[in-house]
């Protein structure tokens, strides 16, 4: 009777976001699945543009067993559909709903209806369950594994263990756990899950993926320790809100121990919630504790990112507790505040994409060619009405039109006239992620708050008619801001503040005031660079294995000068899938 109660539950709350719109990084597993129609086998051998640079879909930080998944929905269905797609995904939500019974029924027996409807009232998993993110598909693996596992079903616990493994690489995370729980040699099925996935793309591509993902983490910079530390702030207040943090702890001292930590962020969603983070990690005991110290250790080392549903691994364990040490009223009235914070929220989440939709669908021209310079959900709209991801660096011709997301982006399109514009809103001032709050839901980047609360606009967007800009420098470093629009392709972002590594070829557009050209540039080994202005040879030149300056020519005075540079037997570093050039400093008439 419970076990029906408790999918009905899922249902129940489910139903109303079925028509949830495309959100966060559910673009880029469409776009696995996308490559999926055409081999199968291999959906992260697609390629797509990530914050302006095409990547390939090897380096992404999960596995394919998502993009298979959403693959198969695709062959199925012909159309990326949202509703269907929600209604399938519901089914993880359901097995996650079948296994958290399963895991009470053993850890906390006599609270097994209210220790499931506290995780299954978790805000985080709410927002989760609207998404097609690998995160739900790896929970439910993960969770009904252990369940298996712990009422001693090993063998055949090893199936979805297997494919927590194709479905996220922190499954290796949860072997300690499973060993924890029941001895078993076989608590190594998710790390075979992840090798296997690594001997098969290498066999076929030459590619191990798990160095092309550690090659993109250090070319985007990601495991900064600035990076690590914020992530693990996020992480430490995203902590307690996974099961109720108000019904859990009474206010006392302990809250005091986030004080030091309003430094960072004043706020008390911030270092209340840290101060309460901590306490879980220092109170939680028995398995339970390990389950929870070993996940978070895992997610402090692997993440930087700070995204509360890299923590639903946690959920469970944290609503076995609670329901073990509470009172029945205390736990009733932390389901009760949780369901209503978890209803807010999605709802909040849902308007806030729905937002980027209607404005991407109603305002991409049929009759012009489109650039869509965004990410996300804005994208997929726009993509799906004929828009074109505009790359770093490429040059905009005039009479295009510039689909532009201000969340994600500076301001690339100058002076160019706004046709459209919208602010996206939520009618209700809670913040998941948004350009004018502090929360870090979804990325440290944006805060360190749970969550936010704020009135502000979550975003902007704009349709514009672009005109080319005219250059405004006539010597560029690599640092300088003109760079954002000088730099017309080829050139990578900047490293340490003052360079830039170039590709095989790179153009750079100067106000052309006469004279030679002056370039510093830095090569790894001897090679050949060619030099041209307005598609008139400048010279030949041979580098020389470390810093120098490139001097050539006069070029004529103009106002407006093109510079192509071209280097002969670009190089791959081990993990790195850009083919690299040479580096340059700086560029321009001395």
């Amino acid at each position: 009777m419970h076990l029906r109660l408790l999918l009905a539950f899922v249902v129940v709350t489910r139903l109303p976001f079925l028509w949830q719109p495309i959100q966060g990084d559910d673009l880029y597993y469409l776009y696995g699945a996308q490559h999926a129609q055409i081999d199968p086998w291999h959906p992260h051998q697609a390629k797509y543009f990530f914050q302006g640079r095409e990547v390939s879909m090897l380096g992404h930080p999960h596995p394919p067993l998502n993009a298979w998944i959403l693959g198969g929905l695709l062959a199925a269905r012909g159309d990326i559909d949202e509703v269907l797609f929600h209604g399938v995904y519901l089914l993880f939500s359901l097995i996650c709903a079948a296994a958290m019974y399963a895991l009470a029924r053993k850890y906390a027996p006599g609270r097994e209806l209210l220790a499931s409807l506290l995780f299954l009232s978790t805000p985080v998993l709410w927002v989760s369950g609207t998404s097609l993110e690998s995160d739900l598909p790896f929970l439910a693996m993960w969770m009904s594994g252990l369940a298996l596992w712990a009422h001693g079903r090993i063998w055949w616990a090893v199936v979805p263990l297997f494919l927590s493994g194709l479905a996220a690489y922190q499954a290796v995370a949860l072997i300690p756990v499973l060993w924890l729980a029941r001895r078993s040699w076989l608590a190594i099925a998710p790390a075979v899950g992840v090798a296997a996935y690594q001997v098969f793309e290498y066999a076929s591509s030459g590619v191990w993926p798990i160095l092309q993902t550690a090659g993109y983490f250090s070319e985007y910079g990601l495991q900064r320790w600035e990076l690590k530390l914020r992530s693990a702030l996020a992480l430490t207040a995203h902590l307690p809100w996974l099961a109720g943090p108000v019904a859990m702890f009474q206010p006392s001292w302990w809250l005091a121990l986030g004080l030091p930590a309003a430094l960072a962020d004043w706020h008390p969603l911030f270092w209340g919630s840290l101060a309460l983070g901590a306490v879980v990690l220092v109170k939680i005991d028995g398995f339970l504790g390990w389950w929870v110290r070993i996940f978070f250790a895992a997610a402090l080392v692997l993440f930087f990112a700070g995204s509360a549903r890299y923590l639903l691994p946690i959920a469970p364990a944290l609503a076995l507790w609670a329901a073990t040490k509470l009172s029945e009223e205390r736990l009733t009235c932390a389901i009760a505040a949780q369901m209503m914070l978890a209803g807010l929220l999605t709802l909040s989440n849902y308007q806030h994409w729905q937002g980027y939709k209607d404005f991407a669908l109603a305002n991409t021209p049929q009759d012009r060619r489109v650039w869509v310079d965004g990410e996300w959900g804005f994208r997929f709209y726009a993509e799906s009405r004929g828009a074109v991801a505009l790359p770093q660096g490429r040059r905009v011709q005039d009479g295009d039109r510039l689909l532009e997301q201000q969340l994600t982006r500076e301001d690339r399109a100058g002076n160019a006239p706004v046709l459209a514009q919208r602010e996206i809103r939520a009618s209700l001032p809670l913040c998941l992620i948004g350009r004018n709050c502090r929360s870090g839901w979804s990325s440290a980047a944006f805060g360190l708050r749970p969550f936010d609360i704020s009135f502000a606009p979550l975003d902007t967007v704009r349709l514009r008619a672009v005109a080319e800009r005219a250059p405004t420098a006539s010597f560029l470093r690599m640092n300088a801001p003109e760079c954002q629009y000088q730099l017309l392709g080829g050139f990578f972002s900047l490293e340490e503040n003052r360079y830039r590594w170039m590709g095989p070829r790179g153009e750079v557009s100067l106000v052309g005031k006469g004279g030679p050209l002056a370039i510093e540039v830095f090569a790894t080994e001897e090679r050949t660079l060619t030099v041209s202005a307005d598609g008139r040879a400048l010279g030949v030149y041979k580098l020389k294995q470390g810093l120098q300056t490139i001097r050539t020519p006069p070029v004529e005075a103009a106002d407006r000068v093109v510079v192509l540079l071209s280097v002969d037997r670009p190089v791959k570093a081990p993990g790195d899938a850009r083919e690299l050039g040479a580096i340059v400093q700086s560029i321009g008439f001395q």
